[in-house]
């Protein structure tokens, strides 16, 4: 048995298996980022964490969260796509912020620890119901219909965490609280209809401020206790009436931390790293349940890739065996190809581009053969029955097309169509696994092949 011709077969189907799983690449990354789909499931892991909707809305609403966003402007369905050009008819379009893809541990503890010294508050509160109104706007179909009341919105839940953090910081308790009423009662006043909902919410934040003072009677601060760290547990304790189930994770995470406090460290610090390290372990099985998704999402793309483009892998093993120049070719150029995996990430149509380079010229079996219907049908092969390549090409790669031959073409019967299917499904699981891991194989092949590393690679790791 030929090793060399074996290892070189093998070689040939990486590389296809390459250009495959870089095609799933560029397209799941087309598909997630139109659906934001890391944003949401990173929205839901912090909702499920937080157990309340008006929580979560104050960590996105941050300015330390928002600045992690870019505004995306959202062009009215009304609006044409031409007329939207213009830079006037641009103005009067509304500008909604995307969500963040990613958000650092050291910010959501900050912004949780943020949210929690002004819990208490009755300012505070009151934002809660002006972001819960703001939400069931913007779960409205008449979303745009509404945004003028959702900006208003925005810019009294503003104004009510300024108010917050007068409220829980100094002793002049009632200035900023007294403001935001009055700005409450002014936004009740331009949009009467909500001024039902408006009266409501402030009701419910008096009612909640009660219950929360109750609870605060209760609490008492432990000798060695800091002014920033009683204020902490404070509001920790608010979340009992807010969020039960935020108030217990937080009391289990700073229970007895002031015993296992380095020295030289403060209390807040360490309660930081603990908060930081559960978000870390949450944001570890969001990206897991992500990392599933993607790879079901992979598969589909890679099967429907191998069967518009014809890519059986059952197939181009057997040519790629019968043809030893153009497997020979193929290990070749896997050589002195470097997979740039930093570029893959950032730019997956340019990697493409240059991965497709590899392929200009070589005949290999990749499309569909076209035959002609009606009594006079003949294959599309050249004079001695073999397919043709002509000068188009998929992804860099040439379809075959066109000369006819009076040789009938092979028997096309169940055997067939069953091994045909498995190798298109084989190519579609191959695609599943990924560019950078068929890549390392490849280079493993490679060294085989060639009885060690490139001198490019061993000049590299010096």
């Amino acid at each position: 048995m030929n090793l060399g011709a074996i290892i070189e077969v093998a070689i040939g189907i990486v590389f296809m298996w390459i250009t495959i799983s870089l095609a799933t690449i560029q397209i799941q990354e087309w598909i997630t980022s139109t659906l934001n789909k890391r944003a949401k499931d990173m929205e839901a892991s912090i909702h499920e964490m937080l157990a309340n909707p008006n929580l979560r809305s104050q960590i996105y609403d941050h300015p330390v969260i928002r600045g992690l966003t870019a505004k995306k402007r959202r062009r009215p369905s009304s609006v044409p796509p031409w007329l939207y050009n213009f830079p006037i008819v641009r103005g009067f379009t509304q500008e909604k912020r995307k969500l963040p893809s990613y958000i650092p541990a050291q910010q959501f503890s900050l912004c949780l620890f943020d949210i929690a010294v002004t819990a208490g508050t009755e300012s505070s509160l009151i934002q809660q119901g002006i972001f819960k109104i703001r939400d069931e706007l913007e779960r409205n179909e008449n979303r745009l219909k509404d945004q003028a009341v959702i900006d208003a919105l925005n810019i009294l839940a503003d104004t009510a965490r300024s108010a917050a953090a007068t409220e829980a910081g100094t002793s002049i308790t009632n200035i900023g609280l007294n403001l935001l009423k009055k700005k409450a009662t002014e936004f009740s006043q331009q949009y009467p209809d909500y001024k039902e909902v408006m009266d409501r919410a402030l009701a419910e934040a008096k009612l909640l401020k009660n219950e929360i003072e109750k609870v605060s009677r209760k609490q008492k601060a432990a000798d060695g206790d800091d002014a920033v760290f009683t204020q902490l547990k404070k509001g920790i304790a608010a979340f009992s009436v807010i969020s039960p189930e935020l108030n217990q994770t937080l009391s289990a995470l700073l229970l007895n931390v002031e015993q296992y406090t380095a020295q030289g460290e403060s209390n807040v610090a360490k309660a930081r790293k603990n908060v930081e390290k559960w978000f870390d372990d949450s944001m570890d099985r969001t990206s897991g349940v992500f990392k599933r998704y993607s790879q079901a999402m992979a598969l589909i793309i890679g099967l429907i890739i191998a069967l518009v483009l014809n890519v059986d892998t059952i197939n181009l093993t057997l040519y790629l065996w019968r043809e030893p120049s153009v497997r020979q070719v193929l290990a070749a150029n896997a050589e002195n190809f470097q997979l740039p995996r930093e570029q893959l990430a950032a730019n997956p149509e340019q990697t493409m581009q240059e991965f497709r380079d590899q392929f200009v010229g070589l005949n290999l079996p990749i499309g569909w053969v076209i035959k002609e219907s009606g009594p006079e049908a003949k294959a599309i092969y050249d004079t001695t029955c073999q397919l043709f390549p002509s000068t188009d090409q998929a992804f860099g790669i040439p379809i075959f097309a066109s000369e006819y031959c009076i040789a009938p073409p092979r028997s096309n019967n169940q055997t067939n169509i069953a091994l045909k299917i498995f190798g298109i499904l084989i190519t579609a699981m191959a695609a599943r696994q990924g560019a950078p891991f068929w890549f390392d194989l490849l280079k493993r092949l490679v060294n085989v092949r060639s009885t060690g590393p490139n001198p490019a690679e061993k000049e590299a790791s010096k």
